[in-house]
Formats: structure tokens, C-alpha cells, sequence
């Protein structure tokens, strides 16, 4: 491979990145400008070593880059994460892709990690191996990597005007129940993720929290005879490469307290949290890194983007 030089990514690079990720991705894949910069040059689990362009030095052509996180979280001990890689269309099958993630594994594990994964880090692109068709998938089982036979799924729908929202009954629920945004309730929301879904979904919501997510964003389900947290939702509104809000967000995590389940209770904060993510000025919803197609189903969500689970030791 003459005249091919790779560096290390900075924010320098924003600009071809971002050009080159457009061609590569979908925009249904929100890979934009402002997601590059927030989820990977400035991500603070970015690994300096392991995100990486492929230049072409005669040209100065941007041929492919990668971006690789390290957990600094005790939830991933010794892991690392192939964030995103993407190549040139009319550079691919020539190796390129090969020896971007050949590279970036071994800086990963230079640095101690153990387990490398396609996608699914906090702050991730994508929750595996997007549109795992047999080249996607053969190209990560070339390089070693182990993929999970089941997929899972990026979900959508439109949240305004929608007669299923709209037409949902919640006349079993609202006695004992009630949905309201997050109010500095800090102690009874922690207090309750710790208890029903600790680790990930805890810590997220805890760091989310921290880094003063915006407070109409966080749903709450209480049980208002006990004045406690029995459910949450989290919601998020995507940006365009200027900041500016788009009309087009996100869902989730959303979970209900065991005690509760059976009741349909997850149906009612499902809906309750759609309505609020319509009042925050989303008019579509995507529900990533989910299997459950027949629950969000019943609101007009539809398979948007499919994904399979990916990963490597490193040993």
C-alpha cells in the first residue's frame, strides 16, 4: 500500500470526516457533523491511539478513518469499542478497512484491553454491526471477531398526529398512577434504577443527570399513593451540524419497577413519553438497540435499521 499514510484523528479532520461518513452512511443513520464531534473527537472514552484516518499522500485524499473508545467504567473492565470505520466508495475491497481495524485493535490492546466491540458504548453510532448483510458480517468474522445468529433493531415512528396515541384509554391507570416530567427527584430516581435496573441504565441516567440533561427529557412514572419512582424513560431531541434542533429524537431507556409488571403499565409511560417528546418538539421518534418490535408496535413503530452484536477477545 504506497504512498498511504495513517495518523491519528483530530479535530482537524472534522470537516473530510464528515464529508466521508455522509457518503458512507445513510442520513438515516444520524451520523452528522455535530454526532462526530459530540460522540467521538470530544467523547471523553475517545482512544487516542485507536482513532485513526487513512490518507492518500499523493493525493491528500481522505481514504478512511476509524473511531475506538476505551471504558474508563468499572460496568467494562478492560474493554474497548470500534466506535465507527468507514472507507471511501471507491477505495474498498483494496484493504484499507482491513488495516484501519488490524491497527486500532492492537493499539486497544497495547492499553490493556481484553475485549474489543462493534459498537453499543455509551455514547455509540450504532449498537453493532449496522446493516449486517453476509459483507458486513464476513468482514468482521474475517478479522476474528464472534456475531450473534439473533439481530436487534432500530424502531420509528411519527409521534404527531398519531390516532394510537392519541386513541389509547388510560382510564385503568390514572388513579393510582401518574407520569410527570423529572423535578430534581435525584434521591427517589436513583434510588429506584439502583434497585430495578443497576449498572448500565443507572449509570447513564446518573451521568445524564450530571451533565444537566434537560429536565423535560427525563420521565417519570409514580405511584401516587406511595409517592414513589415505579417506572423512567429517557428521551433525547437530535441536532443538525449547527445545534439547531430537528424534529426528530430519540427514546429510551424506558423501564417499569418488577413489582408493577403485568399491569400494562409499560404501555401507559410508553405513551405518556411519546406525548412528551412530541411536547418537547419531536415530531419522530427512533427507539434504538431493541428486539422488542411487538411493544413499541402497538404506537406505529416499524423496523427502521437492523444490527448484530459483535466482539473479539484480545488475548
Amino acid at each position: 500500500m504506497e504512498n498511504i499514510e495513517i495518523k491519528l484523528m483530530s479535530e482537524e479532520d472534522l470537516d473530510e470526516i464528515s464529508e466521508l461518513a455522509k457518503e458512507s452512511f445513510p442520513d438515516e443513520y444520524n451520523v452528522t457533523k455535530v454526532n462526530i464531534k459530540d460522540k467521538l473527537l470530544r467523547d471523553g472514552d475517545k482512544f487516542e491511539a485507536g482513532s485513526l484516518i487513512l490518507r492518500n499522500m499523493a493525493t491528500s485524499k481522505l481514504i478512511g478513518f476509524i473511531g475506538s473508545k476505551l471504558s474508563h467504567s468499572d460496568l467494562y473492565p478492560a474493554t474497548g469499542w470500534i466506535s465507527i470505520i468507514a472507507v471511501a466508495k471507491d477505495e474498498r475491497r483494496k484493504g484499507y478497512g482491513r488495516l484501519l481495524v488490524i491497527r486500532a485493535l492492537e493499539e486497544l490492546k497495547k492499553a490493556g484491553v481484553k475485549q474489543a466491540i462493534i459498537g453499543q458504548e455509551f455514547h455509540n453510532f450504532f449498537s453493532g454491526i449496522p446493516n449486517p448483510n453476509d459483507e458486513n458480517v464476513g468482514f468482521f468474522t474475517s478479522l476474528g471477531f464472534t456475531v450473534n445468529e439473533g439481530s436487534h433493531y432500530d424502531l420509528e415512528s411519527f409521534v404527531k398526529n398519531n390516532e394510537k396515541l392519541e386513541n389509547f384509554d388510560v382510564a385503568p391507570f390514572i388513579s393510582e398512577f401518574e407520569v410527570k416530567t423529572y423535578n430534581n427527584d435525584y434521591d427517589k430516581l436513583m434510588s429506584f434504577l439502583n434497585k430495578e435496573f443497576p449498572g448500565r441504565w443507572a449509570y447513564e441516567v446518573d451521568t445524564a443527570i450530571k451533565a444537566n440533561k434537560d429536565f423535560s427529557e427525563i420521565v417519570l412514572l409514580w405511584n401516587k399513593n406511595e409517592n414513589t419512582v415505579s417506572g423512567f424513560c429517557m428521551l433525547s431531541s437530535y441536532k443538525d451540524d449547527m445545534g439547531k434542533k430537528t424534529g426528530y429524537g430519540g427514546l429510551g431507556p424506558i423501564g417499569i419497577a418488577e413489582a408493577v409488571r403485568g399491569k400494562q403499565l409499560g404501555n401507559f409511560l410508553l405513551r405518556e413519553s411519546l406525548l412528551q417528546a412530541a411536547e418537547n418538539g419531536v415530531a419522530r421518534v427512533n427507539i434504538d438497540w431493541t428486539i422488542l418490535v411487538k411493544f413499541y408496535g402497538q404506537f406505529g413503530f416499524e423496523i427502521k435499521r437492523t444490527y448484530r452484536a459483535a466482539c473479539k477477545k484480545l488475548v
